[in-house]
């Protein structure tokens, strides 16, 4: 897991809310009247395509989830104001434990994590008690001479604390060339097939990067 306070710094703390270098920035609409919205709440898509604060309810894999990059005034229920149209807000990226919060300052739970993870919402340092290993590891497939002239790596991600399934050539991200007369057998963490063997769709649990060899028979 990078280290986040390492790559940015803690000077720049309280301002800190996700790794520039791995977040995906979008602009998005907000839903009038609903006051002014500080930068790291959790945001859902709803149905009319404005975003507005996501409490406990709507973390889960049925609404599309931002996390706000600024503080926004959308006005109150009864005067609404003018709400920005383009309101930063990131879709995913490596975020700082305890600056991303629910609506009305929620605390984001375990449970919530899960969910926002699987959404490409990572957790790098808590404020206060440690590190959440939240982050995402590498699988990196190579051909191993599976054409020529070779065919590039293909890296695929495994969550942390998540089983990863094990590709077959066949998944549309690979799909390696075979060498003539010869097929797709399995995969193996070295090229001369003597390290461990991972069989398509065979689980892996670990928490680490891992890189597989294709095996041709």
């Amino acid at each position: 897991m990078s280290d986040l306070y390492g790559v940015i710094g803690t000077s720049e703390y309280d301002q800190l809310l996700a790794d520039p270098q791995g977040a995906d920035s979008i602009a998005i609409n907000c839903t009038p009247g609903k006051g002014t919205v500080k930068r790291g709440t959790l945001m859902f898509r709803e149905s009319n395509g404005f975003y507005s604060p996501a409490a406990s309810g709507q973390v889960s894999t049925s609404y599309q989830l931002v996390v706000l990059n600024e503080d926004v005034e959308t006005g109150d229920s009864a005067t609404p104001g003018t709400v920005a149209e383009v309101a930063a807000a990131y879709r995913a990226g490596r975020f700082v434990d305890g600056r991303v919060t629910l609506a009305s300052d929620g605390t984001v739970t375990a449970a919530h994590k899960v969910v926002l993870r699987l959404m490409g919402i990572v957790f790098d340092e808590k404020e206060s008690t440690g590190t959440f290993d939240n982050s995402n590891y590498v699988i990196t497939y190579k051909a191993n001479n599976g054409a020529s002239p070779a065919e590039a790596d293909v890296e695929d991600a495994k969550v942390a604390g998540v089983s990863y399934t094990v590709l077959n050539n066949s998944d549309s991200k690979l799909g390696f060339t075979a060498p003539a007369t010869k097929s797709f057998s399995k995969w193996n963490t070295a090229a001369d097939g003597s390290g461990t063997d991972y069989a398509a769709a065979a689980t892996y649990s670990t928490d680490a990067d891992l890189t597989l060899y294709a095996i041709w028979a």
